[in-house]
């Protein structure tokens, strides 16, 4: 990347030309492969970039970004638009695959990439599934939510050269739990999803529903609604839904409303009554305790954190 920018940089370090942007990326280097490259920047106007993966390279990347106002994904020829104050969406590739991402101007982001390799995975982990899924000559793409866990290890690996941040051994626990859930997630279950008989198609309507799910999570959708717009009948779609996320569809749209309320506590611009309302409460005890379910904390604790910068936002 050094040679290709043209520029002098001290070891580990690159700074991104000025006149485009301000900004840099720094490199940690693990064993057997494992790399952690932060980047931090700021775009004078909104950007969009491709992203290559060398066909030749025979390395993984894994990359999540934390913004905090909307950002866009190209995906099978689509755009996405991931509106957050954290890393929602994981995108994993292999090499000879290309994405292309928008990011927005004068809007200062970090962006977190992990590399591995083959030899990487075959180190830590003998998951047949996962050996079987990413040992493939076929170029894959995938773009997946970010869970609570995996959200915790990307904030403390987007941390990792803060003066109060995480060890070196710290980082590198961090990044190997990325790096499991990551693929357990991706291969795991989706083999389950293979072998489960489903329909591509349907899989697909599911998918549809769990993504109308995120992206209204202010609103209490009605599992009619939800039935007429994707095109499978009410009883299919539920049993299916829960066979293949395995929650039902309430309890998936109950946990969408928390992640949206924890990225709006993160932004400090809403007291807790307010974030409550604006992801569909009107109890505020309710709410608070649906909050703690999945966070063991009560929101009002939580922005008292972030408040005080206990918490990497």
């Amino acid at each position: 990347m050094k040679n290709y920018l043209h520029i002098r940089s001290p070891k580990d370090v690159i700074h991104v030309p000025p006149g485009e942007s301000a900004g840099k990326m720094k490199g940690l280097y693990f064993p057997s492969d494992l790399n952690l490259y932060i980047g931090d920047f700021n775009k004078n106007d909104p950007r969009q970039l491709e992203t290559i993966n060398e066909p030749g390279s025979q390395t993984f990347c894994i990359f999540a970004a934390i913004v905090s106002n909307k950002m866009t994904i190209k995906s099978k020829g689509e755009w996405a638009a991931i509106n957050h104050h954290g890393p929602n969406t994981l995108l994993f590739c292999s090499s000879g695959s290309s994405v292309e991402i928008a990011f927005p101007g004068n809007e200062p982001f970090r962006t977190i990439a992990l590399t591995f390799t083959l030899d990487t995975v075959r180190a830590i982990i003998d998951q047949p599934d996962v050996l079987k899924g990413i040992n493939t000559g076929l170029p894959f793409l995938y773009l997946d939510e970010t869970v609570p866990e995996a959200e915790g290890y990307i904030r403390k690996l987007a941390a990792a050269f803060e003066e109060n941040g995480p060890s070196r051994f710290e980082t590198y626990i961090s990044l190997l739990n990325l790096l499991r859930v990551t693929l357990y997630r991706t291969f795991v279950i989706k083999e389950r999803y293979n072998s489960s008989g489903l329909l591509k198609e349907d899989v697909e309507k599911l998918f549809a529903i769990r993504r109308i799910l995120m992206e209204n999570s202010h609103l209490t959708i009605k599992i009619a609604t939800l039935s007429k717009e994707v095109g499978m009948g009410q009883s299919k779609m539920v049993k299916l839904f829960k066979q293949v996320f395995n929650r039902t569809i309430y309890q998936f749209a109950q946990k969408a409303k928390i992640i949206k309320a924890k990225d709006l506590l993160n932004s400090k611009k809403y007291s807790v009554s307010e974030v409550g309302y604006m992801v569909g409460y009107n109890n505020m005890t309710h709410f608070a305790k649906a909050f703690r379910k999945y966070y063991k904390v009560n929101p009002g604790e939580y922005l008292k954190n972030v408040l005080a910068n206990k918490i990497n936002t």
